[in-house]
């Protein structure tokens, strides 16, 4: 995984991080709801992206690119 250092989003940041940062994102969050199985933003709200990936079974690199997408957008 190789998330440059100038992307606004890492694996580090939690839900809860980019969220309050960037408001509009909870719309890519609520998207991967249903794959989840469950709400990402009420079960997984202080979880790295990382983590978050790895429990769900979430492409990390497409869903930071979908969430910087919107979180650019949003500005």
């Amino acid at each position: 995984m190789d998330i440059k250092k100038n992307h606004l989003i890492n694996p580090e940041m939690t839900v809860l991080d980019i969220i309050s940062k960037y408001r509009k994102t909870e719309e890519v969050f609520r998207k991967y709801d249903e794959k989840a199985g469950e709400c990402i933003c009420c079960r997984a709200l202080f979880d790295p992206l990382k983590e978050l990936s790895k429990r769900y079974g979430l492409d990390m690199e497409r869903l930071i690119a979908e969430i910087e997408v919107v979180a650019l957008l949003g500005e």
